[in-house]
Formats: C-alpha cells, sequence, structure tokens
C-alpha cells in the first residue's frame, strides 16, 4: 500500500520563500513537505465535501505565509478562533516557524472577500509534550495574535466523548489541481479509539487523538492544507470544537481514518497559556 501523510511537515518560511510557492493543502497553498521515513507522495484534498456558507463556522481561520511581493498571504494550515486574539492549530503546521511570518487571515469562508480581516502573529506556543508519547500526539499550539479579529470564538470540548457524526472543514485542493477560495465542508463519522489502534497499529495515543472516517467505504475526510483545521461535534444545540486536524494514512480511503488531536484532553494547558498570555 502507498502511504501518504494527509497533512504536510513544512519547511521554514524563509526556506518556502527561497524555494518558491507549491500548491498543496486541503486549507489552500502549502509549501514544501518533508516525506514521511514511510515514504509515499501527497495527495490534496477536502473529500466528499461542499462549499461553507459564510457564517456557518465563524471561528475558521487560514494560517498563511506573507510572502514578498505577494498580495495575499498564501494558506498553508487551518485554525480556530478560540479567543479574540487566539488561534488554535495543529504544532506541526508552525513548529520551527517565526511569528513574523505567519498572517492570519479571518472573518470569511472565502479567501477573496474583502470582509476578510488579517492578523499578525506575535507569539507561538507549541504544546511541551507535542510528539509524545508517540509521532503527532498531542499536536496542538496556539498563536498569539497582535490583535483582536472581529469574529465568534468557538468552545473547547471538555471531556472526551463518543461521538456520532461529526463536522470538518478547510480550503483544500479537489482533486484536480485547483484550490477553491471557498472553504468546503463534510460530515465524518466517529471511529472508536479500539477502531483507530487497528487501523494504525502503534501509531495512535488514544489519550490525545480520536479519529473519524468512514471506515468501510472511505469517501469523506479532510487531507493536507487542512491541518490545524477544526473537527467540530454538536452539543446542546451548539457546534465545539473536539480536535485538531493532524494526520493520517491516504484521504478517504477505507480502512483508513483521519487522525485529530482530542482538544479535551489538553484544555487545561491551553488555559494555563492563555492566563500566561493574560488572555480572558
Amino acid at each position: 500500500m502507498e502511504i501518504k501523510r494527509k497533512h504536510l511537515i513544512r519547511l521554514g518560511a524563509g526556506v518556502a520563500a527561497g524555494l518558491g510557492a507549491a500548491v498543496f493543502g486541503l486549507g489552500g497553498v502549502p509549501s514544501y513537505a518533508e516525506e514521511p521515513s514511510t515514504g509515499g507522495d501527497f495527495e490534496a484534498q477536502i473529500v466528499g465535501g461542499q462549499p461553507a456558507a459564510e457564517g456557518q463556522y465563524p471561528w475558521l481561520v487560514s494560517v498563511g505565509y506573507e510572502l514578498p511581493g505577494e498580495p495575499a498571504a498564501e494558506h498553508f494550515c487551518g485554525g480556530s478562533v478560540i479567543a479574540p486574539s487566539v488561534v488554535l492549530t495543529a504544532a506541526h503546521c508552525v513548529e520551527g516557524e517565526n511569528p513574523v511570518d505567519i498572517t492570519v487571515l479571518a472573518g470569511s469562508v472565502d479567501l477573496e472577500s474583502d470582509e476578510l480581516d488579517e492578523a499578525d502573529v506575535a507569539e507561538i506556543h507549541i504544546a511541551h509534550d507535542w510528539n509524545e508519547p508517540v509521532e503527532f500526539a498531542n499536536d496542538w499550539a496556539l498563536l498569539l495574535l497582535e490583535e483582536e479579529v472581529d469574529v465568534q470564538p468557538i468552545e473547547l470540548a471538555t471531556d472526551p466523548a463518543v461521538y456520532g457524526v461529526l463536522e470538518t472543514a478547510g480550503w483544500g485542493d479537489l482533486g484536480n489541481g485547483q484550490s477553491p477560495t471557498v472553504a468546503e465542508w463534510v460530515e465524518v463519522p466517529f471511529v472508536t479509539d479500539a477502531q483507530c489502534q487497528a487501523a494504525y497499529p502503534g501509531e495512535v495515543d488514544p489519550a490525545t487523538m480520536l479519529c473519524a472516517g468512514d471506515l468501510e467505504n472511505g469517501g469523506v475526510d479532510t487531507c493536507q492544507g487542512d491541518s490545524g483545521g477544526p473537527i467540530m461535534a454538536e452539543e446542546d444545540g451548539e457546534l465545539i470544537l473536539a480536535g485538531i486536524v493532524s494526520w493520517g494514512y491516504g484521504c478517504a480511503e477505507p480502512g483508513n481514518p483521519g487522525v485529530y488531536a482530542e482538544v479535551a484532553d489538553f484544555n487545561g494547558a491551553i488555559d494555563d497559556v492563555l492566563d500566561d498570555w493574560g488572555v480572558a
């Protein structure tokens, strides 16, 4: 079986800018990725989705590079606004990055909208236990913005749960080499820890990861460029942030669910960082 990481292990901004831009990612335009040690190439698309409506996910943001001479930041990952000046994304999206090279686009599902707010990043916090006890465990990071964005933050899940159907969204390549300017969204069935561990023996840490996808049929999933974006569950009629798009093998393949950082496991650690930053 050809193995493909869904999401990018990215090089630093200066390297990417020097090499030029490459189109990637379920969230949009990426830079360059290191191939996983298992080999294989990359595929990019949010699979089985449809365009999101304005206001459907007000907290959804694009995390992008500000490249010299370009009119807008180039998307490489997704993120979620959890406080007016804080974005939650994946550690593997921003590990080793310089905050001054990153811009957050918020306020619209359309990356060409005049309603988008651009916010510079002042500080990056990577989870202290990122990649422990297994690779991609604790795949979360926080971006402190230079200024607040005027969007509705999403609430964090507080307790691990067995979900039914979850929702995820991002700006990915549709599988034809074209990246949409309007975010796509899709519903994905929850996969139990036992099923996920059976799919990826020795690679899943059930305490810090949750899984979703159609194990039997495939066809719905996240992929490159969605990394860092939200997977959401309904609670009391509202969507909450259950997880962060992290990794997987292939995209929407039967038997290979998407794997997400499980927010309920580390929301206390997130609160500690917000307290240190003086964010209410």
